[in-house]
């Protein structure tokens, strides 16, 4: 009598013929043109989204693309940067980067969006959203640094005063974080599990205007004579600070933290007025977002939306008085490769 292997057997020894079959024969990759047109979207039209906007052109005139700049002309306005995402969606742009400045707000048409063509997030993401990749730096780790610069600049401790554009952007809700966690620890845990130096008298929000930006900063001197520190956690805060200070003959006797290094805040800090300001990249933020889009349309698996992927983070790096002149070097060597 013939012995029968049992059925389970058959198909096991079946699945591994064909799985060793498989391996023999080179696998087909199959390459998706690459975008045409692409679209990319600041939060603003100053000189740092313009230096994101320089990035992106650099990285999508290497790849033959069209890049479509859409800048909303007030900064941090939410409503007008929501009409040029809304009317990207009856567009034939083959993908879309976007900094939204309400993640919460715009859910839906970044969602949307996302759903037509790949969609990517730079300097401020929104994780919750299909967004398909996000370019920019740990905010959290940003809040950090900023803290422990406060905590150099003022040793002794004292009073210090946050001014920030808004509470409704990830990076800046990260940044506040992070921030509030390095103030708060303490030397001496023992003693007290919260630094008593430092006291934080307001986190001051502007809505990317200007003069209120100035109203509060002077608000705030008048009520506290005494401060210590103001932190600029936004770009065109920096120099309004400092025009502030100097207005009131108090450069230089209140240490200033600053976010970005437009030029004034650059001079600042030679002149001894801002202590330091934490340098992000936005010219990379804008070339690593147009190259991460090029790859998504090509098919690159390693961009696709998966858990855990689809994220580059660019590290920042503090600039103090003795780092402005080699920080201006860096940065007109690349305007010059730029240029060539």
């Amino acid at each position: 009598m013939i012995n029968k292997w049992p059925f389970w057997l058959v198909v096991a020894v079946a699945l591994v013929a064909i799985l060793a079959y498989r391996k023999t024969i080179p696998s087909e990759t199959i390459q998706a043109p690459p975008p045409s047109r692409i679209a990319i979207v600041t939060g603003g039209s100053g000189d740092y989204w313009q230096s994101a906007v320089a990035g992106a052109q650099a990285a999508a005139k290497e790849r033959g693309i069209e890049l479509d700049v859409r800048m909303p002309e007030s900064p941090e306005n939410i409503e007008e940067q929501m009409q040029l995402l809304s009317a990207l969606g009856t567009t034939d742009v083959d993908a879309i980067a976007v900094s939204p400045l309400d993640e919460t707000s715009q859910l839906s048409v970044i969602n949307t969006l996302a759903a037509q063509r790949p969609v990517v997030t730079f300097d401020s993401d929104a994780p919750q959203s299909t967004r398909h990749g996000y370019v920019g730096t740990s905010n959290f780790s940003a809040g950090l640094m900023a803290g422990t610069l406060v905590k150099t600049a003022i040793s002794d401790g004292g009073k210090v005063v946050v001014l920030m554009a808004n509470t409704t952007k990830s990076n800046m809700q990260d940044r506040k974080a992070g921030f509030q966690t390095r103030i708060a620890e303490s030397p001496n845990p023992e003693e007290s599990p919260v630094d008593p130096r430092f006291n934080v008298v307001g986190f001051l929000t502007d809505d990317g205007d200007n003069e209120k930006c100035e109203q509060l900063l002077n608000e705030t001197l008048n009520e506290h004579p005494d401060l210590a520190c103001v932190v600029a956690m936004n770009s065109r805060q920096g120099p309004i600070v400092v025009k502030v200070l100097k207005q009131r003959e108090k450069a230089g006797d209140i240490k200033v933290i600053t976010f970005d290094t437009p030029e004034e805040t650059l001079a600042a800090i030679e002149e001894g007025v801002v202590f330091a300001t934490i340098a992000q990249d936005p010219y990379k933020y804008g070339y690593e977002a147009v190259a991460m889009i090029d790859k998504l349309c090509r098919g690159d698996k390693r961009y696709l939306p998966m858990v855990g992927r689809g994220a580059i983070h660019v590290s920042v790096e503090p600039i103090k008085k003795d780092d402005v002149e080699a920080f201006r070097k860096r940065t007109a060597s690349r305007k010059q490769s730029d240029s060539a």
